[in-house]
This record gives structure tokens, sequence and C-alpha cells, in this order.
């Protein structure tokens, strides 16, 4: 079992990209489970992974797309992250499918089960959907990954100059670690 002071001491998961507005559409008897289905959610944004100092490329954009289209049977969605104090159990909305990468973002569906319309904070999958329908400005995602070090030192290090990093992309204006 890990130590608080282990558990603070690891590297943050919980990145927030800038907030990325698009059409996505409601359908609340489709999707894969039948209990609605919101299409072309933005996953990820890229850009500055707001409070992080950290730049999400569009390499990481690729890598998220094919990551959760690894799995056929769709990656887990939750309605916020487990925190200290909760493990996430009642939160459990569905699953997303169909990346892909539109521009400057990745987008996908995200699929509601049945367990999301009878939690124990009552029906998540009816409270998303409406958001997403009557206030789509307010309403997002935010992902939770491993980082891969060492592709992380790696472009680290092919960019710098005398002690100084670079970033590769000329839109990171403070060049942020990819």
């Amino acid at each position: 079992m890990k130590s608080v002071d282990d558990i603070l001491a690891a590297p943050l998961k919980h990145f927030r990209a800038n907030v990325a507005r698009g059409a996505s559409q409601v359908d609340r008897t489709g999707g894969r489970f039948g209990f609605g289905l919101i299409s072309g959610v933005s996953i990820i944004t890229r850009g500055e992974a707001l409070g992080h100092q950290m730049w999400v490329d569009a390499e990481f954009l690729q890598a998220t797309a094919d990551g959760i289209n690894a799995r056929s049977e769709g990656l887990k969605a939750r309605f916020t992250h487990p925190g200290m104090s909760s493990d996430g159990l009642g939160t459990y909305l569905g699953k997303v499918d169909n990346a892909r990468v539109e521009g400057q973002r990745v987008i996908a569906d995200l699929n509601f089960a049945e367990a999301s319309t009878k939690t124990p904070d009552g029906n998540l999958a009816d409270y998303v959907m409406s958001l997403a329908e009557t206030a789509p400005e307010d309403f997002g995602v935010s992902i939770v990954f491993d980082v891969d070090e060492d592709a992380m030192d790696k472009l680290t290090a092919e960019n710098t100059t005398n002690g100084r990093f670079v970033s590769p992309d000329e839109h990171n204006k403070n060049n942020y670690a990819h």
C-alpha cells in the first residue's frame, strides 16, 4: 500500500486542456447501449495543459485517438475523477469510442450505459445530456493517462541547446514540455 507521501509525489495524471467548443449531437435513445449518445464530444485539444505547464501536441492527439480506438469495447467514462476521499463508484457513465483527430482536437462518441441512469446521485446520463444540449460551453471532458517519460525525455533532449529547451511546436511560445 502506498503512503500519502508516495501518492502526492507521483506525477500528475489529470490534465485540463483548453476548452474545445464545437458541435456535438445528443441522441437520448441512441448509442451502443440504447441509453443515450453524445456524438462529437471533444476529448482533448492541442495546446497548453492548463495549470500543468505542459503542451499537448499533434502526436499526443493521435496517440489519444489510437488509444481509445484500440479498445473494441470502448473506453470507460465517468462523471468526475475519483479523489483522495472517493473512488468514483456511482459515477460510471458508459463508454467512449469512435475517436478521431479533427483539426486541433480529438473528438469521440460518448455512449451512456443503463447504470448511468440509476446512480446513487440520480440520473447522471440525463444531466450530462441536458448540459450538452443547453450549455455546451460549460460541458467538458478531461482525460487520465500515463506519461511516457522516455518519449518526453527524448523529445526534450533533441530540442535542447545550451541547456535551453525550445519546443518544436511554433505555437508553444512558453516552451512547455510535450
